[in-house]
Order: C-alpha cells, then sequence, then structure tokens
C-alpha cells in the first residue's frame, strides 16, 4: 500500500473497493468486519437501524435507500465544490482524495467537478486516464477537454471536424448563401451567427488562441480538399464571432481581424460605401508582396457573400462610369474590387502556394469584359458580340459580375434584355464547369420518361464556378417568382412557346424556346440545384394560377379561364419532364422531395386533370408524399 494512504479510510467503490470489501469479510466475521466500518467512518449511527426497520416494513429495498442517500450526498458535496473555492493547496488534497471515484459512474462527477474549477491544474495521470476512456471523455466538461485537447491534437481534431463539416452541409446555410440580392442579408447574417455548429465550434474554443489557430488549419485543410465556399463563409463567421464576444485574446492575434470587420459590415447592408472601401483598403496597406497573409485573406474572401458584395461593387462602379465612359476618371477604382474578386475565386491556388502569387493572366479580359458590359449599361437593347461573350467561358469575375447584371434587369422587369442574357449563359455551361459538354441537346422533349440521372463530377477546381451557377439559379427564380408581372408575361409565353391554345389535351408538344426555361432546363440536366429551381419556379406559376382562379369566372373573358388551363397543363408537363430527366443528388433527394410537395400544393384545385399528385404523375410520384 502506498505510504500517502496508510491510516486514510478506503473508498469502496470501483475495482478496488470490490477487492476491499471482499477481503475485509474473508478475515473474519462479516457481521463485525461491517460494524467495524461503520464505525470507522462515522455511520455507527443508532437511529439508523429503526429506520432500516420503519423502511422495511413499508417495502423500501435497502438499495433504493442506499441510492437515494447516494444521490443526495453527492448533489451536496458538488454544491460546496462549487460554492466553496479552495487554495491550490487544498485543491490537490481533495483531489487526491476523491480521484478514486473516476472510475464510479454515480461518483464521477464530484472529481470532474474539482477538475472542471482549476483545469489547469489537471494532473498528467489524470488527463492520460481520461484521454483512454471514452466514457469518461464524454462525460468531461468543455473547460476540461480544452486541456485535454492541448494535450492531445487528435481529439480536438476528432470534436472539430464533424461540427465545421456540419456548417458547410446545412441545407438552410447553403440556401441563405445562394441568395446574390436580397434584402435580408441581415437577418441572414443573425441566422448563420446563431448556427448551432457555429456556436458548438465557438464554445470548443473559448477564448484559447491555440486552439481557435487549430480549427482555423482543419478549416483551410477541409477547403483544399472541396474548394467550397461554405468555409469561407465559416471563416467569417468564426472570426466575425469572436469580435462580437470580444474574445479579445483572439481576435487580437488573428490577422485576418481587419479585413473581416469592414467587409462583414459592407455584406450586412450590401453596400460598399467610401468609408468601408477605405478601411479595406487601409487594411491591405499594411501589408507588402511578401508577407501577406494570402491565404487566410483569401479563404474570406472566397464566401459567396463577400463575392456577391464584391460584384455589386464593381456594377455599381461600371454603372457610374456608362454616362461619360470615354472620360470618366473612375476606371481606376474597378482595379481594388477587381483584385478582391481574382483573390477569392483563386483561394484554393493562393493557399496551396508556398509563395503564393495573385493570378493576372485574365486581368486583360476582364477589363475587355467590362468595356463591353457599359455598352449594355447604357444601351440595355444592345446585342452581345461574340468577343465579350467568349470571354465568359474562362472568366470567373466577368461571370461573376454577369450575373449581378442579369439580376437586375429581372429585378427591373426588362424582359427583352433579360432573354438575351439568359441565353448567353446557357452557352458557356459546360465551361464553366468544367466538364465535357458531350451530352444530349439541350431540347426539352416534354413526354420523355427516363430515370433520374446522377449529376455529372465537378473538377474540385470548379466548385466555386458550380455554386455561383447555382447562386445565380436560385437567385433569377426568386427573383422572377417574387414579382406577379414577371410570372405572368412567363406563364403566357410559356403558353404561347407550347402552341397549348389550339389543342390541350394533346397536340404535339414543340421544343420550349422561352429563355429562362431553356436555361432551368439546361442547368437541370447538369446541376442538382438547377432540378430544385425549376420545380420553385413551377411552384410560384402554380401559386400565381390559383390566386388567378380566385377571381370570379362569371366576370372574366373565357379566353382567361382558357389561358388558366393551359398554364396549369404547362406545368404539369415540365414537371413531368424535370422528374423524368433532371440530375438528382441523393445528398440533397429530400430537399428536392420538399420542393415537389410544395407544388403538389401549389397546384389549384380547379384543375383536377393536371394535379400534381401520385395517380396522375408517373414520373414524379417517386418525389411526392404518398
Amino acid at each position: 500500500m502506498d505510504a500517502s494512504n496508510v491510516g486514510r479510510p478506503q473508498p469502496l467503490v470501483g475495482d478496488a473497493g470490490k477487492e476491499s470489501i471482499k477481503h475485509a469479510m474473508s478475515m473474519g466475521n462479516p457481521q463485525q468486519a461491517i460494524a467495524d466500518y461503520r464505525a470507522a467512518n462515522s455511520l455507527d449511527l443508532p437511529a439508523a437501524d429503526a429506520v432500516y426497520a420503519l423502511l422495511d416494513s413499508m417495502g423500501v429495498t435497502r438499495h433504493s435507500v442506499h441510492s437515494t442517500a447516494l444521490v443526495a450526498a453527492s448533489s451536496a458535496a458538488i454544491n460546496h465544490i462549487q460554492n466553496n473555492p479552495l487554495s491550490n493547496d487544498k485543491h490537490m488534497i481533495l483531489l487526491e482524495h476523491i480521484r478514486h471515484y473516476m472510475d464510479f459512474p454515480q461518483l464521477q462527477q464530484l472529481p470532474l467537478q474539482l477538475l472542471d474549477i482549476q483545469p489547469r491544474m489537471i494532473p498528467f495521470d489524470i488527463c492520460e486516464k481520461i484521454c483512454k476512456s471514452p466514457r469518461l471523455y464524454e462525460s468531461c466538461s468543455t473547460n476540461i477537454k480544452r486541456v485535454l485537447w492541448q494535450q492531445n491534437t487528435d481529439l480536438f481534431r476528432q470534436h472539430m471536424f464533424p461540427l465545421i463539416q456540419s456548417y458547410a452541409d446545412s441545407e438552410d446555410l447553403l440556401w441563405m448563401s445562394r441568395e446574390m440580392t436580397t434584402n435580408a442579408v441581415m437577418k441572414f447574417t443573425s441566422r448563420r451567427r446563431k448556427n448551432k455548429s457555429l456556436l458548438d465550434i465557438s464554445a470548443a474554443i473559448g477564448a484559447d488562441l491555440r486552439l481557435y489557430m487549430q480549427t482555423l488549419g482543419m478549416i483551410r485543410e477541409l477547403f483544399l480538399e472541396t474548394n467550397n465556399p461554405a468555409f469561407g463563409t465559416l471563416r467569417l463567421d468564426l472570426v466575425m464571432l469572436m469580435h462580437e464576444n470580444d474574445v479579445s485574446d483572439i481576435i487580437g492575434d488573428d490577422i485576418c481581424h481587419g479585413l473581416a470587420w469592414p467587409l462583414d459590415a459592407c455584406i450586412t447592408k450590401q453596400l460598399m460605401d467610401d468609408r468601408r472601401v477605405q478601411e479595406l483598403q487601409s487594411y491591405f496597406d499594411r501589408f507588402n508582396n511578401e508577407n501577406m497573409p494570402y491565404g487566410e485573406i483569401s479563404l474570406i474572401l472566397s464566401s459567396p457573400y463577400s463575392r456577391h458584395v464584391l460584384a455589386q461593387y464593381v456594377l455599381s462602379i461600371l454603372e457610374a462610369i456608362a454616362p461619360e465612359s470615354a472620360v470618366s476618371q473612375r476606371y481606376k477604382e474597378l482595379k481594388f474590387p477587381r483584385v478582391l474578386l481574382t483573390m477569392g475565386l483563386s483561394a484554393q491556388e493562393l493557399i496551396q502556394q508556398d509563395h503564393p502569387k495573385i493570378p493576372k493572366d485574365s486581368r486583360l479580359k476582364t477589363r475587355e469584359f467590362f468595356q463591353s458590359l457599359l455598352v449594355h449599361i447604357e444601351d440595355t437593347a444592345a446585342q452581345p458580340v461574340p468577343e465579350a461573350t467568349s470571354i465568359l467561358t474562362i472568366n470567373g469575375i466577368a461571370r461573376q459580375v454577369l450575373y449581378t447584371f442579369v439580376l437586375k434587369l429581372a429585378a427591373n422587369q426588362n424582359m427583352d434584355a433579360l432573354n438575351t442574357w439568359l441565353s448567353v449563359i446557357g452557352d458557356f455551361l459546360h465551361s464553366a464547369l468544367g466538364i465535357s459538354s458531350e451530352t444530349p441537346p439541350y431540347q426539352i422533349s416534354l413526354d420523355a420518361q427516363t430515370e433520374s440521372r446522377i449529376p455529372q463530377a465537378i473538377p474540385v477546381s470548379h466548385n466555386i464556378d458550380a455554386f455561383e451557377l447555382d447562386a445565380f439559379i436560385q437567385s433569377i427564380v426568386s427573383c422572377i417568382c417574387s414579382n406577379h408581372r414577371a410570372t405572368a408575361t412567363i406563364l403566357n409565353d410559356m403558353c404561347l412557346d407550347l402552341d397549348l391554345r389550339s389543342d390541350v389535351d394533346g397536340g404535339t408538344m414543340e421544343p420550349i424556346k422561352l429563355p429562362l426555361v431553356k436555361l432551368l432546363d439546361q442547368v437541370g440536366r447538369l446541376r442538382h440545384c438547377g432540378h430544385e429551381q425549376m420545380i420553385a419556379f413551377l411552384t410560384g406559376c402554380a401559386s400565381f394560377i390559383s390566386a388567378e382562379y380566385g377571381v370570379d369566372s362569371a366576370s372574366s373573358p373565357q379566353t382567361t379561364i382558357e389561358a388558366k388551363e393551359n398554364a396549369v397543363y404547362c406545368v404539369y408537363k415540365l414537371c413531368e419532364h424535370a422528374a423524368a430527366n433532371y440530375v438528382v443528388d441523393p445528398a440533397h433527394i429530400d430537399v428536392l422531395k420538399e420542393q415537389y410537395n410544395k407544388l403538389s400544393l401549389a397546384c389549384p384545385s380547379q384543375a383536377f386533370k393536371y394535379q400534381i399528385v401520385s395517380s396522375n404523375c408517373p414520373n414524379a410520384s417517386k418525389f411526392l408524399l404518398q
């Protein structure tokens, strides 16, 4: 026996306790052994026997009595530990007395509570013991785990990677980040900062700078593997959450805090004013080309929120230049946001490089496209020229700014210019995604019935480009569906395009040429998001038609009723076509099913012949609730 334990009552818990009891019972009279233990531990209470007799008569078992007493004693002890601070010496003495209880589940909270109060004083052997026991590790508080993580990086990675991945996989966060132009960005920011995964990441880090830096390393690691811009948003959100919580030990050492703070303000307001631009420029002026943290900066700039507000800023400068494009002095203002956009789009490349340099290959092409776009800003009826549109196949910045420009056309209901540019976007899909164009021709065959296809794999280097295409498609659908006039215009054009007025029930279905529907069809054949957004678009159309059915039919001309029926038929046929021909990503199929069921609920009840229900829809039925 350890000399330090001589004369000290031994706890009768755990394996050591079992052996102690066996030894005491085998050495003589068991009754006497029990009496001796009671006397040695101040348990020889005269009233206890009488109480036991009473409880026995009431049918209360000794196990129940002892379990209840143990819980009460444990709670009282924990309360005493929490509310009676000890000196360091007394803390260690008490820990030595009760450390044995760590092996006893009913009492392990006693030493764990003591460890939680002074986590920096946890002995190394106890740290090792906890790390080797998954059950004990899971019972520890975050304060204790932080000490363990400092000593065992693998444990920290095991804890953090699922949280980081959960943030990136959140369907809610993904949907918000794909809304390129919205008035709800402030609400989106609030929702992101309250995301459970983000809060759990922050709680795990606490104010520990070392763990924070390790977490940033894990975010970079996952970004390099996937080129998923969600990790850029996480990098931005994490530093801003530390800023909002005033964790000075961390934000004072995060070299990107000075970038994130003004950039986040621009994102929230959806505006890059002169003051914020000056703050951002001042941040970059602190560095030269040799010491600039390109990797961390580009990761934050890879966030969709960062790139979207930068693209809006570029467009606002171009709009200011357009009226006096020949003599304007503002061309030089384009350089700064162009460089930031380049860094954001090239983040994976910059993080990988030992001596990173901002790519310069496409600078002239970007300028050339901007010059061309000025013509269309001044005259939206102007037709795109091949020399300019060819740049879109190779230049991410040009595409980013074009998406923003086209969304503004949609918001202004400039349908002619919108249709022109939607056709242009459809022409560069494959090159933007970095995939082969050897796919079936882009033509809607509304009677085709084929199984859903898995999306063609996108090269990792093009994942941000693919995300931006998804974001544009979602944003254009949101914009159109939020405007009844635009929805009505497109519905009427769809009916005319399909020539449904002549034979609603069975005429030959011509390929749809309407640019928006054609683009949705093109993207739906390549991207799961395109599939979702075609159904979201049809849901918006169905909701509009349902509202039209609410108008008193007696006061409506017969042609209006026929148009409604034709429009419902069009929605029905496009739904069946999408279900038969569009790609489906199994990872997001639940969201897709939600979209189909929203469409089913939105379909006008009066149009029973073309209801989106399982009995009517052999293709869509696999996505509908039975």
